[in-house]
């Protein structure tokens, strides 16, 4: 009987199916593993829109990634939209004895620049969440949340928190070059101890750029479920989301611009 990889996503579930749980299922598939879901949140949202957040009580959210844990071989797990204090404590709980890597995700803005976070949440990430972590991912905007440091505006400015925040939380950083201005995207992964990695790619102009975090983050955890260390993990996923990106398609009459990356990517 064949098998295949199995990751855990915890995370939002995005109706327009351009970001969150949705995303990280195509991702998934896309990339051979079967995917987990423990839902977090409920969001109504499109691209460059979102209208509501409904959160999942944090019992049941416990519930979810409990009976995964349970009952799957799960041998990498990914955070995405985690929203509040609550929510975070429970699930951080609940992955106190699992010893595979941890993604993270911070999903604190969405691309339209909406708060997907309760302030009081980060320190929560910081004192619960994080020390477990192997890799964080965030853009431009949540590093510089995360630093409490001026808006990012150059690649140089973007390794540099990189770099303060691996010191800081003693983990690996992803810093995703998305939300930096030019014409070429580069991405950087610091890791303590070990050489600093750069990707660099021309910005494919035109589209949205909702859910290409979620996306990312999950391809990431698909490579480390199928046993990928981590600079080759992190190699796959930009490959993955760059393609993506670069074949995505419009769907739908709104004014704004609606992505979704095809699951043949």
């Amino acid at each position: 009987m064949p098998t295949a990889p199995v990751y855990l996503s915890i995370a939002g579930s995005d109706c327009s199916a351009g970001a969150g749980l949705q995303a990280d299922l195509k991702a998934g598939f896309a990339l051979g593993c079967y995917p987990l879901t423990a839902v977090t949140c409920v969001v109504s949202e499109v691209p460059g829109l979102v209208e509501g957040i409904v959160p999942m009580e944090p019992a049941f959210v416990a519930e979810q990634v409990r009976i995964c844990l349970r009952h799957f071989p799960v041998q990498a797990i990914k955070t995405g939209m985690l929203y509040s204090p609550d929510i975070v404590r429970a699930v951080a709980a609940e992955l106190e004895h699992f010893r595979g890597p941890l993604v993270v995700d911070p999903v604190m803005i969405a691309t339209a620049g909406e708060a997907l976070i309760l302030q009081e949440a980060i320190a929560v990430y910081e004192e619960l969440l994080i020390p477990r972590t192997t890799l964080l991912t965030p853009n431009g905007d949540e590093l510089a949340k995360l630093l409490g440091c001026a808006p990012i505006r150059s690649t140089e400015e973007l390794e540099q928190a990189a770099t303060a925040l691996a010191e800081r939380y003693h983990c690996a950083i992803l810093a995703k070059g998305g939300h930096v201005s030019g014409h070429t995207c580069t991405d950087i992964l610091v890791r303590p101890g070990l050489p600093t990695l750069r990707w660099s790619h021309p910005r494919t102009e035109g589209v949205s750029t909702h859910g290409t975090g979620c996306t990312l983050s999950s391809a990431i955890a698909a490579g480390l479920a199928a046993g990928l260390p981590l600079a080759e993990a992190t190699a796959q996923g930009l490959e993955y989301i760059t393609r993506a990106i670069a074949a995505s398609y419009r769907l739908g009459m709104l004014d704004a611009v609606n992505h979704h990356a095809p699951a043949s990517c």
